[in-house]
């Protein structure tokens, strides 16, 4: 009895089924939140950035940067916040990357203090509301602005340690490998065959000077033996020819 495989499900939408819809991000703040997120990052960058006031960052941070760490923790310098003393006294110039009822994601960039040897940086952080105040509720580092390269680039983020897109040679056949990944493929390969052949030759080697060691020293022994036989005792030399005599004479 044959079975029937199961019915793949239709990939086409069902007829009542909604028009689709795009997710798009909001950029919209208020005035009246846009002050107030400026009030409240002008004392937490100071406070937890450059570690001036670990407990007033504490008190400006929400729960997500709360969470697992406690004010005991952030005194003695173990926080979610790297230290970077920041340059200024505000922090307005940050853009949002997505606003909602009740939170606003953002960029913001910060320039080292004067006198330190660094690099400018680029932080990503969320507001969240509660009890009627913004309170920060995440901060980290997503790029840095490195000296430029010879090509001119200078920022350095999470992007650039990303997969780049798909290229001819990715969607096609892989590109031959560069001469550098040959080379250092043909020197490690002759690193592995010189230590098989060293470990073939050590036995061999250690056999033959065992065998030369004994030769030597049995070519010694023959030249240290002495050629003529010791001489007998004088009780035998005395007593031989007697008892050869009696030994030789007719018994009676």
């Amino acid at each position: 009895m044959a079975v029937r495989a199961p019915k793949q499900p239709s990939a086409a939408p069902a007829k009542n089924a909604p028009p689709a819809q795009l997710i798009t991000q909001s950029t919209q703040v208020s005035p009246a939140d846009r002050r107030a997120i400026d009030k409240t990052l002008d004392r937490f960058v100071p406070a937890a950035l450059g570690g001036r006031s670990p407990e007033t960052a504490w008190r400006l941070a929400g729960p997500g940067l709360k969470g697992g760490s406690s004010l005991r923790q952030w005194r003695h310098g173990t926080s979610p916040i790297p230290y970077y003393p920041p340059r200024g006294k505000t922090f307005h110039d940050w853009t949002t990357v997505d606003a909602g009822a009740g939170y606003v994601d953002f960029n913001l960039l910060i320039h080292p203090q004067h006198g330190r040897k660094g690099s400018s940086e680029v932080y990503s952080g969320q507001m969240v509301k509660r009890g009627g105040r913004w309170v920060v509720n995440g901060f980290y580092t997503i790029a840095v602005f490195a000296r430029p390269t010879k090509s001119g680039r200078h920022e350095v983020g999470p992007a650039d340690f990303a997969a780049g897109p798909a290229t001819q040679s990715s969607q096609g056949a892989a590109p031959p490998p560069s001469g550098k990944s040959a080379s250092l493929g043909t020197t490690w390969l002759f690193v592995a065959a010189g230590a098989i052949v060293l470990a073939l030759l050590f036995p061999l080697g250690f056999g033959v000077v065992s065998v030369l060691k004994s030769r030597r020293a049995r070519r010694r022994y023959v030249r240290s033996e002495p050629r003529t036989l010791p001489p007998l005792p004088s009780s035998v030399r005395s007593s031989g020819p007697a008892d050869g005599a009696g030994a030789g004479a007719p018994r009676h």
